[in-house]
């Protein structure tokens, strides 16, 4: 069965509903936002970590995400292309920033949530945040 709205109002009241609860699962961390071309990519996007380990990624990623621990572990590996990193706290300021990343891990401190932004230019390899 389907819905059939009986006016306008309600379809932009429903549309709205949609696009704002989009919105907050992203910003809760739910959820990644992305403007990246993604070639056989596996990936885990959990509330405390994310992940991907993929064939091809190419553009940018952001999440949120809220680390069970003051620390976290990022880890890369790169069999070809670049892959650049960004981690800032929830006001916006830079905790971690690293271009054309190579195979290697880091560990880092952080506050209760962090926004991870990645961005790839023909990468072929994985990503973990933990």
């Amino acid at each position: 069965m389907r819905y059939k709205p009986k006016n306008k109002k309600t379809t932009v009241i429903i549309l709205i509903i949609g696009i704002l609860a989009a919105v907050l699962a992203s910003r809760a961390g739910f959820a990644s936002t992305r403007t990246a071309a993604r070639i056989g990519y596996v990936g885990n996007e959990g509330w405390r970590s994310w992940s991907g380990k993929y064939l091809l990624l190419n553009g940018t990623m952001e999440k949120s995400i809220h680390p069970k621990n003051e620390a976290v572990r990022i880890a890369v590996e790169t069999e070809s292309g670049s892959i650049s990193m960004t981690i800032k706290d929830s006001e916006g300021n830079i905790l971690f920033q690293k271009s054309n990343m190579q195979t290697g891990s880091f560990d880092l401190e952080t506050p209760p949530k962090i926004v991870i932004r990645i961005t790839a230019e023909s990468h072929k390899g994985s990503f973990s945040i933990e």
